[in-house]
């Protein structure tokens, strides 16, 4: 009952987060997440893990979204700061509590009371546990083809390419293989 309780309140939450549009109400909110997260029954190393993923998420995504669109508003004359602050902060905001849910939570049991919502977590967990065992094998494979400690950055950046090729090929066809599974099963109606 409590982990449905939470995913409740965790959903909640994001709708109200997602509906806010002043920097400093969402900068309280940023503060009230953090005062949680010192209360959160959970070990020290664990706390600094969610803030040490919530920062890593939110750099590479302002990295690739608003800080873009904001280096062309600096060009084009326009002064798009309050947007980058407030995306930045509601982003925050929302993969931090996130990460504070998935870390008091089990989804298992929260997503209990629909067995598609069981099923849909289930096939979702397996292929991010095959996909995460797949980069592990990827990366003892080039440690071990790189016997000296520093890598050279041709080689670095030829096993990136490959690691993301590989991923985006199977993601692809993973995806292509569901669809054509479920639509045999009546789910779609092109």
């Amino acid at each position: 009952m409590k982990d449905k309780a939470l995913l409740l309140l965790y959903i909640t939450f994001l709708i109200w987060a997602s509906s806010m549009h002043s920097v400093e109400s969402l900068l309280a909110i940023l503060l009230l997440l953090l005062v949680l997260l010192a209360l959160l029954p959970v070990k020290a190393r664990e706390k600094l893990r969610v803030l040490k993923r919530t920062f890593l998420s939110v750099f590479l995504f302002s990295l690739f979204v608003p800080l873009p669109y904001f280096v062309v508003g600096l060009l084009t004359g326009e002064n798009r700061l309050d947007y980058l602050l407030m995306i930045n902060a509601r982003t925050f905001a929302m993969t931090m509590s996130t990460f504070m849910f998935l870390e008091t939570a089990n989804l298992f049991k929260a997503l209990d009371f629909s067995k598609n919502l069981s099923l849909l977590l289930v096939l979702v967990s397996s292929h991010a546990l095959s996909y995460a065992r797949v980069l592990k094998e990827f990366a003892d494979a080039f440690k071990s083809r790189s016997p000296s400690r520093r890598m050279k950055k041709e080689d670095t950046k030829h096993y990136l390419i490959r690691v993301l090729s590989y991923f985006f090929d199977k993601s692809k066809e993973t995806s292509e293989d569901i669809y054509t599974a479920m639509k045999s099963r009546g789910f779609y109606h092109d």
